[in-house]
Order: structure tokens, then sequence, then C-alpha cells
């Protein structure tokens, strides 16, 4: 699904991709169009809905956003640091109205709630604490490049990648 996610011309078809029947599971897309257009797609096996960015950002943590999602949603205390990290991430973004690289990369390294701050770190030794940061990304559609850091961001460094049209 992700492959036909991103091979798709226009925000509707890559909507249309992200939510195809016979999904074997659930999803977050985070959806950015050169022309502005912000999405999160939330996936289940079965179900799903689309939330539209307003003010021109939009953060998404690991818990769905869309009520009608969060009606099968299970656990919700296991859910908390996701809760924190999310609330986190949009006041870090409404803090300015102009980001730049630089300070996406910085909220991206974001220690508040350590270990399960927005840049995840495994607690060692925890063997049912598998969760962690696998990579951080920030992508500049009008330069189009793709900034990415394998692994926590707050110990790699930022590739840079520049996208063809």
């Amino acid at each position: 699904v992700s492959r036909a996610v991103l091979a798709a011309k226009s925000p509707s078809d890559a909507i249309k991709r992200a939510v195809v029947s016979h999904r074997a599971a659930g999803y977050n897309h985070l959806l950015v169009h050169d022309s502005g257009e912000i999405y999160s797609v939330e996936v289940s096996a079965r179900r799903f809905d689309i939330l539209y960015a307003t003010d021109g950002y939009m953060a998404h943590a690991n818990h769905y956003l869309s009520a009608h999602m969060k009606e099968i949603e299970y656990d919700p205390e296991q859910l908390i640091p996701s809760h924190v990290q999310y609330s986190r991430a949009l006041r870090l973004l409404r803090k300015t109205d102009r980001h730049t690289i630089k300070t996406l990369q910085a909220i991206q390294k974001d220690h508040v709630d350590f270990p399960n701050s927005i840049c995840n770190h495994a607690i060692q030794g925890h063997s049912l604490d598998r969760e962690k940061t696998i990579n951080a990304m920030v992508i500049d559609l009008t330069a189009r490049e793709m900034h990415i850091a394998w692994g926590n961001p707050c110990q790699n460094s930022y590739h840079t990648f520049h996208l063809d049209e």
C-alpha cells in the first residue's frame, strides 16, 4: 500500500490508494502535496477516516485522532505517552508560524517525557518496551529535498536527498 501511495499523482489518488479494500492492518498516512494540501489518513483493517490540516501544519503520534477511529482503539492507558508526544509536537509547531528545516529537526529531537519523548528511546532491559524512533524525516516540497536521519535523530545525522520530478 505504501508504495502505491507514493506513486499517486494527486491527493485524492493517494487517499484512494491508502484505503484500498482487503487491507491486512492499519497505518497512518501523512500526505502532503506541493500545493500546500496536508491530510492524515488513519486506517485500520476495516475502516478509515481522513483528517485535514488546519493552520498549515499537522502532527500525529501512535494513536488515532479521529473520533470514528478511536472507537476501535484498545487499551487507552497504554497510549498515554503517545498523547503526550502529540500534544508536545503541536505545542512546538505552534511556537512560530515560520519553521525551517532546522526547527522541524529540533522538534523531532525533543526529549520532554524521555524515554517516551518525540525522540523515543527504548528502555534497555525491558523486553516488553520495544518502541523507539526508527527514523526522522523533514521534506521540503519547495526545494524538493528530503532530510532523513535513520534511528534516533538525536544520535544520528540527517542526510539530504534531492527528489526528482
